[in-house]
């Protein structure tokens, strides 16, 4: 996987709603439940972009991870990063996650690479929570090592995708960290 870093034009819009809604998806009301001891700040960095690179490359050739859809450029997502586990994201102090959200850009065939997507994620022995049967439009996973990750369908059919860390503990007295997701993951 190659990542390369962009600078961002960050713009409000729907997507980016739909980012942060997706985030909190397994977070505990108060943080304090799923956390990791053993987690670090780039443990968990890391690994988020390794699972995202991982699915990213089940998807036809040529498919890219980018926080903007260049169809939609109006609906660039957030560049990500370290956020609270705190479901309101209001308290700073506490448990933190990693979160990166992606549109995938490539084929179009996005129903078609929402199910590529589920496929492997069972192959692999992750947990699947298939919501995109009968119609509907999302799925989740999580790993046997506790990072999930998020496919949905936009309107129009664009696939959002979003990786998320365990929680990890911050040092006490220690700033929370400070860091944001490559702006595009590229298959190998």
């Amino acid at each position: 996987m190659t990542v390369r870093t962009v600078r961002a034009n960050p713009r409000t819009s729907l997507a980016t709603v739909l980012t942060c809604v997706l985030l909190t998806v397994g977070c505990s009301q108060n943080g304090a439940d799923d956390v990791d001891s053993a987690l670090t700040q780039e443990q968990a960095q890391n690994r988020t972009v390794e699972v995202l690179g991982r699915s990213l490359s089940v998807l036809p050739t040529g498919t890219r991870f980018d926080v903007e859809n260049p169809t939609y450029p109006q609906s660039s997502l957030p560049t990500g990063g370290f956020g609270p586990c705190y479901d309101d994201n209001t308290i700073v102090d506490g448990p933190h996650q990693f979160s990166a959200g992606y549109w995938a850009v490539g084929d179009g065939a996005h129903r078609d690479n929402l199910d590529l997507l589920l496929a492997s994620w069972g192959e692999w022995g992750w947990t699947v929570d298939d919501d995109s049967k009968d119609g509907g439009k999302s799925a989740r996973a999580t790993t046997p090592d506790g990072y999930r990750i998020a496919a949905e369908l936009g309107t129009p059919e664009a696939l959002s995708v979003v990786g998320v860390s365990p929680c990890f503990e911050i040092e006490p007295g220690r700033t929370p960290p400070r860091a944001a997701a490559p702006l595009v993951i590229e298959q190998r």
